[in-house]
């Protein structure tokens, strides 16, 4: 790819425009889902697996993407995997058996494991090498704005109109996603040779796949239980912690992106992860809305910088032939992370206490400084 000056190129900002509007939807139906599963009559246990069901489906999708990049360009893939969050979006106020509103979470689940894997690459396929760090974070921050917006607009949908409504507005954000993609240029070009399924695991990778597992576990400890844990401690400033982590995370990526292309990895990553760890001990402590508050400006600095820094260092390592493939091991890892977290939290939760879970979370972010220190070492 030639050295280009600016990353604020036109296919660039349609891509970033066309992602945010995709994560928008995705983050809009997290909330809304469980509560049209109730309505139809789904039991908790349903509903976890009808929600639930587009991970496990990202997550095999992924596990196919040398195949699907040997085979079509970025832009095919992206209008395909759009085009099927779209009949999903279409279709789910159209179902109401579980067994069949679960096969329709797992075609969502196709859709999304293309979307979110080739919105990154094509991303990082028009930034030039040089600027790849604070590309990739300008990329990020459309889809934490959206991600933000996204349950107030999906909750007020539902509360003020219908579910009806909310799946509309949901079509019509991702045809306004479609529209951004097809008017992209210059597709990507097919490999000549396909690449084998085996390679979906490339060892040079493991390193920005192994920190953003762990990443994954606690944010996921943060995000499922948080609430539960505010709720018990008869605190009302649950709202208030996510926004000024969104608000914190969107702040903190410029400046992540430009140190990461200046410095490279390992200064974010120390500071980043010993922000995350004095957050989880006020989580762990909180008693007070303000530690709360406080706690949500830690975690969201911390999120806005490791992940962007982690997904940069991954990209700068990679060369265009294995950047599609690098890309799904690393959303599969992340992924991994937030779903295995979500259950051994649970046990950790179900045998001792919240309190206790945040205590590990916290053993786990000490740790995580160590490793994340060790492994960009040499980046």
């Amino acid at each position: 790819m030639s050295q280009k000056q600016s990353y604020w190129s036109r296919n660039f900002i349609l891509i970033l425009i066309g992602n945010a509007l995709l994560f928008m939807v995705y983050n809009m139906q997290v909330p809304v889902l469980p509560l049209y599963g109730k309505k139809l009559g789904l039991t908790p246990s349903q509903i976890g697996i009808f929600v639930g069901a587009i991970m496990f489906a990202a997550l095999l999708t992924r596990l196919r993407i040398p195949w699907f990049s040997a085979h079509f360009s970025k832009k095919v893939l992206l209008i395909g995997g759009i085009f099927l969050y779209l009949i999903a979006a279409i279709s789910y106020p159209l179902l109401s058996g579980f067994g069949l509103l679960v096969l329709l979470r797992l075609f969502n689940g196709l859709g999304h494991g293309l979307t979110t894997t080739y919105f990154a690459t094509s991303a990082a396929a028009e930034l030039p090498r040089h600027k790849i760090g604070a590309g990739m974070g300008y990329f990020g921050i459309g889809t934490m704005v959206t991600a933000s917006l996204a349950p107030l607009l999906a909750l007020a949908l539902v509360q003020h109109y219908s579910f009806q409504a909310f799946f509309l507005a949901c079509v019509g954000i991702l045809f306004a996603a479609l529209v951004m993609i097809l008017g992209t240029t210059k597709p990507q070009v097919i490999p000549a040779q396909p690449k084998q399924v085996q390679h979906v695991f490339q060892k040079q990778f493991l390193p920005q796949c192994g920190l953003v597992f762990i990443l994954g576990v606690l944010m996921n400890g943060v995000m499922t239980f948080t609430p539960i844990y505010v709720q018990l401690h008869h605190l009302s400033g649950i709202s208030g912690f996510f926004f000024v982590a969104a608000l914190a995370g969107v702040v903190i990526r410029p400046i992540v992106g430009h140190t990461f292309d200046r410095q490279g990895p390992r200064l974010i990553l120390w500071l980043s992860t010993v922000l995350l760890t004095i957050g989880m001990v006020l989580l762990a402590w909180v008693d007070r809305n303000w530690m709360l508050l406080l706690a949500g400006v830690f975690y969201g600095v911390a999120d806005g910088a490791i992940y962007p820094t982690l997904q940069a260092w991954l990209f700068k390592r990679t060369t265009m032939a294995d950047r599609d493939t690098a890309t799904g091991m690393f959303l599969n890892a992340y992924d991994l992370g937030m779903g295995l977290g979500a259950v051994v939290l649970g046990w950790v939760v179900q045998l001792t206490s919240y309190q206790s879970m945040f205590f590990v979370l916290t053993v786990i972010a000490v740790l995580y400084i160590g490793l994340a220190l060790a492994l960009s070492k040499r980046a």
